[in-house]
């Protein structure tokens, strides 16, 4: 970005910026980037370390109602001068913990007596690695928590880096996203699955992954917890 080129830029981090704020107007990144700039990949370029050009990022900060140094990290505050807040946005605390994840290697499931590999992330359950924005919907979830996703399975509905707010509240549905906890011989997590529930029976869940595209059965003896992750309009409190 040539209007910035002699400061130190992390386009990764104000592509999170970008995400956290497009999740609070319940927008996924592709369509703020199309908001923007007529085409969806501005926020993901920018997640693979490509800076857009000035009048780009103004189109994008215009479309999430804040101010290019808010997206750069200059200024604390996202909220445009002379706006008022989102209604409650400036009391919501950020006390959401972050677990810290990584890409393990590809977990084997065999399914209908073959073998598949499906993408698995390492889950530190112990790890806080940070702490996001409680969003209304999980204004009284305190049990609520955020991972980052890694890796490209799941692409195009989130892209490796994106955060994502899991709850144990309610019970997931066939349709939802979910975090999946695997667990070894004992109770002890090793790690986690993030996927799509599409069937379930009495022994066994149906995921989906979509990069590969792969539907495959996991026993419900290798999961220790399955907790749905919250829709932009579950954490704006929108049921």
């Amino acid at each position: 970005m040539r209007d910035n080129a002699r400061m130190k830029i992390d386009p990764a981090a104000v592509a999170a910026r970008a995400t956290e704020l497009a999740t609070q107007k319940r927008l996924t990144i592709r369509e703020a980037s199309i908001d923007a700039t007529g085409k969806p990949d501005l926020i993901r370029d920018m997640k693979r370390g490509r800076m857009p050009s000035s009048d780009r990022l103004q189109a994008l900060a215009d479309t999430l109602s804040t101010t290019v140094d808010f997206l750069l990290g200059k200024t604390p505050s996202s909220v445009q001068p002379g706006e008022a807040p989102p209604a409650g946005m400036d009391r919501l605390p950020r006390d959401v913990p972050v677990y810290g994840t990584a890409l393990g290697a590809n977990l084997e499931v065999e399914d209908g007596g073959s073998v598949v590999q499906v993408e698995q992330t390492i889950i530190e359950l112990t790890e806080v690695v940070d702490r996001v924005l409680r969003h209304p919907g999980i204004a009284g979830d305190m049990e609520a928590y955020s991972l980052t996703v890694v890796g490209h399975s799941m692409e195009p509905r989130w892209d490796d880096g994106d955060p994502i707010y899991i709850t144990t509240r309610r019970q997931a549905a066939i349709g939802d996203y979910v975090v999946v906890q695997i667990r070894d011989g004992s109770e002890e997590v090793i790690c986690a699955l993030v996927k799509k529930l599409i069937g379930r029976r009495s022994d066994a869940y149906q995921l989906e992954q979509f990069n590969p595209p792969i539907r495959f059965w996991l026993p419900v003896a290798m999961v220790a917890r399955l907790h749905p992750v919250l829709s932009p309009r579950e954490l704006a409190g929108q049921q």
